[in-house]
C-alpha cells in the first residue's frame, strides 16, 4: 500500500486583497495533489479573509485560520503549529508559484533523503521575469560545503571585491521536513519583521547534514512596490539590529563566529546603509520630520560596535592595471572597488581610407591645406602625419 504523505503550504496574509487569488489559485493547481494549503489571516483590514473563506468553501484541502495582528514570523509559527503534512512549504501571498513546484520538491527531498529541499526562482518585475539560479550545479550539498555554498552566501560579502554571489536566504524557495523541524525546535523570532527567514534559514542549514537541490525554476517572487521591502520603516534600523544579533548567536551556537566575522562585519556595515537610505530616500512627505531624520542617522552613525567593525574591516590593496571584463567576445564595463574601466569607443572605418583623428591643429592645418592646396602641399602633408590615423583594407 502506498503511504501519501501530505504537504503543508503555509501562507501569511496580511491586507493583500489584491494579489491574494492569484497566489492561492497556483497553490490550488499543482499538479501534487496532496496538499493541505494553510491561510494564516494577520488580522487583515481589507477583504482578505473573505477571499480566503471563499476559497475554503470551493477546495476541502485549504485551512483558514484568522487572528489578529501579530506579525509575519508569529503567522508563520501558527500555521507550523497547525500543519499536520509530513513535509511544509511557504508562500508569500504576493508570489505565485509554478504548476510543478512542489511536485519536484518532492521527488527531490525524497530522493537524497535531506531535510531541505531547495529551488531557484524568477524575479518578477511589471516589465520582465528574470530567473534567479544556484552557481552551483550540484545536486545535493553536505556538511561543510552547507555552509561553503549556501550560508555563507545568504549572510554576506567576504570582502570588497566583487566576486560575491548572494543567495536568497528565503523561505519561500524550500520544502522542508516537519520533524526536522520540530525535534530541532526550529521556528520564526517572534518580533522580527524583516529578514525573519533569512534568520530561521540559516538556523535551519546548520542543523543540516544534507540539502537537497532542485536546479528547476519554479518560484515567483514578485517585486511589490507597497511591499514592506520598498517603503518606509521607523523600526527599520532597531530590527536590523535584531536580525544581526540573532545570525551572531547562531554562529557562536555552531562554532563558526570566527570564520563568519568578515561577512557580518561587510553585513553591519551594509545595514548602516541601509537605514540611512531608509531616512532618507525611503521617507515620503509625509513622514518626514527633519530633526527626527537627523537625530536617527546621527544615532546610527554613532552605533559604537559600527567604530569597532570599521577598525576590523582592512581596505583592499587593487593594482592600476585592471583586465576588462568580457562577454560574448566583447569589452564591457568592468566595475572594481577604486574605479571603473569602461570600453574604448570603437574607431570609425571607412572602406580604402585614411580616417584621421582631427585635432585642433590637425583641422587648421588641413583648412590652410585647402586655400592653397597648390603651394601649401608638402608642408600640409607633413603637418597632418603628425596626428593619429588608421588604414583599413
Amino acid at each position: 500500500m502506498t503511504v501519501v504523505e501530505v504537504i503543508s503550504i503555509i501562507v501569511p496574509i496580511y491586507n493583500i486583497e489584491k494579489y491574494l487569488s492569484r497566489s492561492i489559485e497556483s497553490l490550488i493547481n499543482q499538479t501534487y495533489p496532496h496538499l493541505e494549503i494553510i491561510l494564516v489571516n494577520d488580522g487583515s483590514k481589507d477583504n482578505s479573509l473573505a477571499i480566503c473563506e471563499a476559497y475554503a468553501k470551493k477546495d476541502r484541502r485549504i485551512v483558514v485560520i484568522d487572528k489578529v495582528n501579530e506579525g509575519v514570523s508569529i503567522a508563520r509559527n501558527t500555521g507550523l503549529e497547525a500543519a499536520t503534512g509530513t513535509y511544509v512549504g511557504f508562500i508569500d501571498p504576493d508570489d505565485w508559484v509554478e504548476p510543478t513546484m512542489y511536485e519536484k520538491l518532492y521527488k527531490q527531498i525524497k530522493k537524497w533523503d535531506s531535510p531541505v529541499c531547495l529551488c531557484n526562482y524568477f524575479k518578477d518585475t511589471k516589465k520582465k521575469s528574470s530567473p534567479k539560479v544556484f552557481s552551483f550545479k550540484d545536486e545535493v550539498l553536505e556538511d561543510k560545503v552547507i555552509i561553503e555554498k549556501l550560508v555563507n552566501n545568504m549572510v554576506g560579502m567576504p570582502d570588497l571585491m566583487p566576486t560575491y554571489v548572494c543567495v536568497m536566504g528565503c523561505v519561500w524557495r524550500g520544502l522542508f521536513k516537519k520533524e526536522f523541524l520540530d525535534t530541532n525546535q526550529l521556528r520564526f523570532a517572534p518580533g522580527v519583521s524583516i529578514m525573519e527567514d533569512l534568520v530561521f534559514m540559516v538556523q535551519t542549514l546548520l542543523k543540516c547534514q544534507s540539502v537537497a537541490i532542485e536546479q528547476g525554476v519554479y518560484y515567483h517572487y514578485v517585486q511589490n512596490p507597497s511591499s514592506t521591502l520598498h517603503t518606509y520603516n521607523k523600526k527599520l534600523w532597531e530590527d536590523q539590529i535584531k536580525v544581526y544579533e540573532l545570525l551572531e548567536k547562531s554562529f557562536i551556537e555552531s562554532h563558526i563566529e570566527e570564520e563568519m566575522r568578515n561577512r557580518l562585519d561587510f553585513r553591519y556595515i551594509g545595514m548602516v546603509l541601509s537605514a540611512i537610505k531608509n531616512e532618507t530616500y525611503m521617507k515620503k512627505d509625509k513622514d518626514s520630520d527633519l530633526k527626527d531624520t537627523v537625530a536617527h542617522i546621527r544615532q546610527i552613525c554613532q552605533d559604537e560596535k559600527l567604530k569597532f567593525v570599521l577598525e576590523r574591516v582592512k581596505p583592499i590593496q587593487v593594482s592600476e592595471k585592471k583586465p576588462a571584463a568580457k562577454e560574448g567576445g566583447k569589452r564591457l564595463r568592468a566595475i572594481y572597488s577604486d574605479r571603473v574601466v569602461m570600453p574604448k569607443k570603437p574607431k570609425e572605418k571607412k572602406k580604402g581610407t585614411y580616417i584621421t583623428k582631427k585635432t585642433s591643429q590637425a583641422k587648421k592645418l588641413e583648412k590652410r591645406a585647402k586655400l592653397s592646396e597648390a603651394k601649401r602641399k608638402p608642408r600640409a602633408k607633413k603637418s597632418l602625419s603628425k596626428a593619429k590615423h588608421y588604414e583599413v583594407e
